[in-house]
């Protein structure tokens, strides 16, 4: 995998050692083994089960088909508590990027706003009292323990959720809490942050507060297949670890490219979840993000639609990486209703994959199985991508990720899979370290398992074999997430309630009427980005063409720069980028995207200025080099020198200073 090295010996090595098999549930609970199948007829196994549990609660609970923004946390909560038994509905922070990103996929009948109901009680126990009621009370009313409201509902909590009230991964807590029917053990302690490796001690505390919350629910949780078959840790924790594991539950590669050494980690939540001779008791996933990163992950999970997915394929052929190719999962998802595209080995080169950049990724699911390091990703022909190459999805995505490292420090802008889950992938498989190639399972099976309702976090897991063991895969993410169509889960979407809460469609309409007379230039800008938030994007450029001639161009051009980038229009978008005073970070990706397959085609000046004043990352000369012969074109060996030296001089970072002038 990181070298795209392969050989027999390790094959060999890794074959030989035992597997780490599962153990049922009355065994591991100690009591008697349940009353077996009929003659002829087989046990459903457990994570099917676990699937179609949380297909029957999804089935069981209308959606209206609306989306409700919030301003802040204590509206957030107050309206999941506005759910009951007869409908739910998506509630989000009204963000500039997670929040349309949801509503484009999403495609409700409206998108309304509320006004603020308050601030979040002061004290850290009367948030996570308050947060843990609202999940009740939007599972049953009435309600104020979500055990309770459970039972009151006919079904049993499938998982548990660690969080805490001092970390803004609690919107997905609360959301996962009522959309699951979770019960949330709360706990302060320090257990680190993404990028940090956990020490063994670290590790044991982390261990013992998912089994204490396993064990506060008064529910079987001991094995697979009983009550508690999941968990989701909604706060940051680190997720790698170096735990105190025994020999025999030590993967140990004594040779080869990619031997195991003492103090190499391993993935903290594929670690969690198991007792002390390895034997899993429940998988789990983490979300970590702000409030409305976190609030999103949780709602695509529960609401988002997924009817498409893309395919790449980079391997070489060969023994072992035949059995990887996507292509072997498009007829397993296209039976279950998905619109599958799929690009083989000779279409997924760098210069491919950058073209489909261009507008963003319209796919509610993403393959790619590729090769390389946490800042870097192998394509077909020996193209190398760095995380300026992560796609900007024009919805939200579930992403498999065959790839080494990519989850190794996903808290920097360099590290290809925090990159992913920035850009809006609200559940993801991939890993924290080297896993070996055989770690993952096959594309295709993982389509087939999602075909049988088991739940993304468990489709991509291995279960048998010596990987099995606690290794260096992960998930991120809600883990009852389904890879299946509405359609195949049977939820049902009803209309919206005939009220008097306006839509943002309609206020942006009123707003514009009033702005015919006013000429009130930050009126048009509201107006945009209501339009924005709405996912109208045709009426988004359609304003945007009254405001760029207006005084009001500058507070409006933010809000076009996305419906103009899905629109593929460079032109359009750099008129606008240049118009926005402080564009985001995820702004200068569109711009770079549109541009970088386009470069030896662009005949303005202007836009290559434009990108030359703005490189992307902690290594801007990777943008500039890449820009030199298009700028030397376009301005002259002089102009290019002079935009060059203008973006060093403005950098007070000597290393960073000196990595610009190379560009030179």
């Amino acid at each position: 995998m990181g070298e795209r090295l392969r050989t027999c010996a390790i094959v060999a090595t890794v074959a030989f050692l035992p597997p780490v098999a599962e153990r049922s549930a009355s065994a591991q609970n100690g009591s008697a083994p349940s009353q077996p199948p009929a003659a002829g007829q087989a046990e459903t196994p457990w994570p099917i089960v676990l699937g179609m549990r949380a297909a029957a609660l999804e089935r069981s609970w209308p959606i209206v088909d609306q989306v409700v923004l919030v301003p802040d946390g204590r509206t957030y909560l107050d309206e999941l508590s506005h759910w009951s038994e007869s409908s739910r509905w998506p509630v989000l922070f009204e963000d500039d990027v997670y929040a349309p990103l949801f509503v484009r996929g999403f495609k409700p009948a409206r998108v309304i706003r509320r006004a603020s109901v308050g601030a979040m009680p002061a004290e850290r126990g009367e948030r996570e009292k308050l947060i843990a009621t609202s999940a009740a009370e939007a599972i049953k009313d009435g309600s104020v323990d979500v055990i309770a409201a459970c039972a009151a509902r006919g079904f049993a909590p499938p998982m548990v959720i660690l969080a805490s009230g001092d970390d803004p991964a609690w919107t997905a807590a609360a959301a996962l809490a009522a959309g699951r029917g979770a019960p949330i053990h709360w706990t302060s302690d320090d257990f680190g942050r993404v990028n940090d490796k956990l020490t063994a001690s670290s590790f044991a505390r982390l261990a013992n507060e998912l089994e204490k919350a396993a064990d506060r629910t008064g529910l079987p949780w001991k094995g697979l297949g009983d009550a508690i078959d999941a968990f989701a840790i909604c706060r940051e924790i680190g997720w790698k670890c170096d735990p105190d594991l025994p020999d025999a539950l030590r993967v140990n590669i004594p040779s080869g490219p990619f031997p195991t050494a003492p103090g190499q980690p391993v993935a903290t939540l594929n670690t969690l979840g198991r007792h002390a001779d390895g034997i899993w008791w429940a998988v789990g996933s983490g979300i970590v993000g702000s409030e409305a990163r976190s609030a999103y992950v949780a709602m695509a999970s529960l609401f988002a639609p997924r009817e498409s997915a893309w395919m790449f394929h980079t391997y070489d052929a060969g023994p072992g990486w035949n059995e990887y190719d996507t292509a072997a999962a498009v007829a397993p998802l296209e039976s279950q209703g998905l619109v599958v595209q799929s690009w083989g080995r000779d279409q997924s080169t760098l210069d491919g994959w950058r073209r489909i950049l261009m507008g963003g990724f319209g796919s509610d699911v993403l393959f790619v199985n590729s090769h390389g390091v946490a800042t870097q990703f192998g394509l077909a022909s020996g193209g190398t991508a760095t995380a300026r190459d992560v796609p900007v999805f024009d919805r939200p995505a579930m992403v498999h990720f065959l790839h080494s490292f990519s989850l190794e420090f996903p808290a920097n802008e360099d590290c290809v899979g925090g990159a992913f889950l920035e850009s809006g992938a609200y559940a993801y498989f991939g890993s924290v370290y080297e896993p070996l190639l055989m770690a993952f399972v096959p594309p295709s099976l993982v389509a087939q398992r999602a075909e049988a309702m088991i739940p993304f976090a468990m489709a991509a897991r291995q279960f048998e074999g010596p990987l099995a063991r606690p290794w260096r895969t992960m998930s991120y993410g809600d883990p009852l997430a389904l890879l299946a169509s509405k359609g195949r889960i049977g939820a049902k979407r009803m209309a919206p309630p005939e009220d008097t809460a306006a839509s943002l469609r309609d206020e942006a309409i009123y707003t514009l009427k009033g702005w015919k007379e006013s000429r009130d230039p930050q009126a048009l800008a509201d107006a945009m980005r209501a339009l924005e938030l709405a996912g109208e994007d045709e009426r988004v450029r359609q304003a945007w063409k009254i405001a760029v001639a207006t005084d009001g161009r500058g507070a409006a051009a933010p809000f076009a720069l996305g419906a103009l980038f899905r629109a593929r229009d460079l032109d359009g978008y750099a008129v606008a980028y240049a118009m926005t005073e402080r564009p985001s970070r995820i702004a200068r990706q569109m711009l770079w995207q549109l541009a970088v397959p386009r470069l030896g085609l662009i005949s303005d000046p202007r836009v290559v200025a434009l990108l030359a004043r703005d490189p992307r990352g902690p290594d801007p000369s990777v943008d500039l080099i890449m820009l030199r012969s298009t700028g030397m074109r376009l301005l002259g060996s002089d102009g290019w020198r002079a935009a060059v030296d203008r973006l060093a001089r403005e950098t007070a970072n000597g290393d960073l200073r000196r990595q610009i002038e190379s560009a030179r």
